[in-house]
């Protein structure tokens, strides 16, 4: 076959499809699969029943399991098409639309598309007491409710009593798609008759779980009863209590002489008993069950000390004029005449005491006694007083500044923490506060945290803080709380982040600044010559860095290191003021302590630094991830502790730790422990803490008590008789000595007719020669008739 005839045959039966296709018109490319119908499928997160999503007019609604299909004309431009329904679900539960995972056009192709939901609940709460009472919703004035996203609500009036709707839960974006987090929310603040009544968030509620809230508020049951100042009987017909709105109620005291108040809200009181006399207003702080015991003056003890007062006055005014003692004793007789005889005026004795000073003196005495006695003297409160330590002075620069240093005691410092959140108590922790699961952000528990570390010695609290607005806060709260109680406080700055990672230089730099500018001049941080600020984490830096960080912040402040070892206190010595060695972990029976500590302490010293040494009572923090454990030996450990900073002869001693509870350091009053570790700190500072020492009492509990009877009765009469007593004896030793001197004193004589004179020791007497008397008929010198 030639090469023609082939060629015609293959071009004979498909010449009409070529034909056909050169002459039909130009047809379009294929479409993309995004312009054609399909199915959407979603995938909703939480997986939620009932929801209704709409897209070009169709509508589907959600299975059980959260999905649903959707047709569609095509996936191009869907993310605007598409719109998820806001949708009650349930009684008191809506859903809306949150996020979608990436763009719902990837839709095409059968993917499942993820739609993340937002869930909204209904709530309603109520209220009561320790006791399981209820209480009712019109004695509430405000309560206030934050989430931990920051949404807060201010409840007050109408809206305490009907059901608010709050975010149940959102999403958010993780690595293997959306997620749904559950939110929660804690009580700040609730309001009775104008004081709090809940510990700041310490009550969480999960609006996922439960719709219905029981608020506990904290009312305890007190009793007032009033007993005479001095002799403790009962007195008074009742009490006048001036609550913290400033409403005034008033109650009668019942057949047993007290009047309870079985549901009183946390506060501080005003109170002022009614009747039997003369009471004072008496300020009483409620925190727990108690029995308030008040005082009263009754007229019967305002006579006692009037008739008192009344006999030392005569009694001096007799004492001083014996010729009225005479006239008194003569009208007491059945005399016909005065028994005394007209004397010569004489010049008072030069050993004579000043009988307008004694009588002063004596009237000075007196009316220390009324002052005292008036005066209610406050009963001891359950928690110990305030230590008999010396208070702090300023110590000098260690610059070399003129004058000599002031002498002082060593400062006891506790380091603190005010991280704690109430979800804070949920991780990694085997003890927990006597105080309850508290937040960091509670005024009250700070105050208390202040005077139970006062009561066992401590001088002042180094508090961890680094610049954020919620750290702010709190330390400006604590500020204000150390200032009011007499507390010292420095720093501890954590220029660490969670992951124990050093925060920038730049950021330190700024921090120090805000803290300089804001705080250096406040007298809570006057416990040296500047405020201390100890930088945790310096030792991650070289000297030459530390130095030019630290440059502009040491002009107000001494800034302290957290070397671990000699090495690096030699290496930073010019660029700071000092070391605070952080050694938790230290086992006294095993580390050597001592002389690691002292060796620490020449080499701080050599540079002229300041040296705070550690003090621990124990360690464990396995619960995040450590793996040393040292026991605490019932308090031992401490002891030996102690012993070894305090052989360092430290500038400050710093215990660690108040309240770190994940690393078990804590000596703050515990579950397990009780007040156990306060009470050996204080036994260590030589402190007497009340053996009763609870985290439930306060310094400022209000309670006064007058003095025992007993004691009220000997201190009178011996100061009644101290005046009287004194000028007796004195008066005797002035008689007797003048006596002496006159009967052996030298006579002088004349011619008849000359004056005859007697010298004595009182001074001279002029006798005439006519007979006239010479000397007195009594023979006594101590008494005169007149004044000259």
């Amino acid at each position: 076959m030639t090469a023609r005839r082939w060629l015609w045959r293959c071009l004979v039966p498909t010449g009409p499809v070529v034909l056909a296709v050169l002459l039909l018109p130009g047809t379009a490319p294929a479409a993309p699969a995004s312009a054609l119908p399909g199915t959407l499928r979603l995938q909703l997160v939480p997986p939620i029943a009932g929801v209704t999503a709409k897209v070009d007019g169709d509508t589907a609604r959600s299975d059980r399991l959260g999905r649903m299909k959707l047709r569609v004309r095509n996936f191009t431009g869907l993310d605007d098409r598409l719109s998820v329904l806001p949708t009650t679900v349930a009684e008191g539960r809506r859903v809306v639309f949150d996020r979608t995972r990436g763009s719902v056009d990837h839709g095409v192709r059968g993917r499942i598309v993820e739609v993340g939901l937002r869930t909204i609940r209904q709530v309603h709460w109520n209220f009561l007491n320790r006791f399981d009472e209820a209480v009712p919703i019109d004695r509430v004035s405000t309560m206030r409710l934050r989430s931990n996203t920051g949404e807060i609500f201010n409840l007050a009036g109408r809206q305490l009593r009907e059901p608010l709707w709050v975010a149940e839960s959102r999403t958010q974006q993780g690595p293997r798609g959306l997620a749904s987090k559950r939110l929660y929310y804690v009580v700040d603040d609730v309001v009775v008759d104008g004081a709090s009544v809940v510990n700041r968030a310490g009550q969480k509620f999960v609006p996922w779980d439960l719709q219905s809230w029981t608020v506990r508020l904290l009312f305890y049951r007190v009793s007032f009863t009033a007993t005479d100042m001095f002799f403790g009987w009962s007195a008074g017909d009742g009490i006048a209590l001036t609550r913290a709105d400033g409403r005034v109620e008033r109650l009668r005291f019942a057949a047993d002489r007290t009047a309870v108040v079985p549901d009183l809200p946390r506060g501080t009181y005003t109170v002022t008993v009614a009747g039997g006399g003369v009471s004072f207003a008496r300020p009483v702080s409620i925190s727990r069950d108690q029995q308030v015991v008040l005082t009263v003056i009754t007229p019967f003890d305002l006579g006692l000390v009037v008739a008192g007062l009344l006999t030392l006055a005569i009694g001096l005014v007799l004492i001083g004029r014996p010729h009225l003692r005479r006239r008194l004793r003569w009208r007491r007789g059945s005399g016909t005449g005065p028994p005394w005889r007209p004397r010569q005026r004489r010049e008072r004795p030069p050993t004579r005491p000043d009988r307008h000073a004694v009588t002063t003196g004596a009237a000075a005495a007196a009316a220390v006694l009324l002052a005292g006695l008036l005066c209610p003297v406050p009963a001891r409160p359950a928690m110990a007083a305030v230590p008999a330590r010396p208070a702090m002075a300023a110590v000098p620069a260690r610059s070399g500044s003129a004058g000599a240093s002031t002498v002082r005691p060593t400062p006891v410092l506790a380091h603190y923490y005010i991280w704690f959140n109430a979800t804070s108590w949920n991780r990694a922790k085997v003890d927990y506060p006597a105080l309850g699961r508290y937040s960091s952000d509670d005024t009250e528990i700070m105050r208390r945290h202040v005077r139970m570390a006062k009561a066992a010695g401590i001088d002042g609290f180094l508090v961890s803080w680094k610049r954020t607005p919620l750290l702010d806060d709190r330390l400006a709260k604590l500020v204000e709380v150390a200032a009011a109680e007499d507390f010292r406080l420095g720093i501890v700055y954590q220029g660490i982040d969670f992951s124990r990672n050093p925060l920038p230089l730049a950021t330190v730099r700024a921090d120090l600044r805000y803290f300089t500018q804001r705080y250096a001049a406040e007298p809570v941080f006057d416990i040296f010559d500047r405020p201390v600020v100890i930088w945790n984490g310096s030792d991650r830096f070289d000297p030459d860095e530390i130095a030019e960080t630290t440059r502009e912040a040491r002009r107000d402040l001494l800034v302290l290191g957290t070397a671990k070892n000699v090495e690096a206190v030699e290496s930073s010595r010019s660029a700071l003021d000092g070391q605070a060695y952080y050694w938790s972990s230290a086992d006294p029976e095993s580390d050597r302590v001592t002389d690691r500590l002292d060796a620490m302490a020449r080499a701080v010293r050599q540079g002229g630094g300041l040296w705070i040494a550690p003090v621990t009572p124990g360690f464990d923090a396995r619960l995040i991830g450590g793996r040393r454990q040292v026991g605490r030996r019932d308090g031992e450990t401490l002891r030996a502790s102690f012993a070894a900073a305090r052989h360092s002869a430290p500038d400050a001693i710093g215990v660690i730790s108040w309240n770190e509870f994940s690393e078990n350091t804590h000596i703050e009053p515990s579950e397990r422990f009780g007040a156990t570790y306060l009470r050996v700190l204080a036994d260590l500072l030589e402190v007497s803490l009340d053996p009763d020492v609870s985290p439930e009492s306060s310094q400022a509990d209000g309670e006064y008590r007058a003095l025992p009877p007993w004691v009220a009765l000997l201190a009178g009469a011996g100061v009644l008789a101290l005046g009287p007593a004194g000028l007796l004896i004195r008066r005797r030793r002035t008689r007797v000595a003048a006596t002496a001197t006159a009967a052996s004193g030298p006579t002088t004589a004349t011619a008849a007719s000359g004056p005859t004179t007697a010298t004595a020791a009182s001074g001279p007497t002029a006798a005439s020669a006519d007979g006239g008397p010479a000397t007195d008929a009594h023979g006594s010198t101590g008494s005169r008739g007149k004044d000259v």
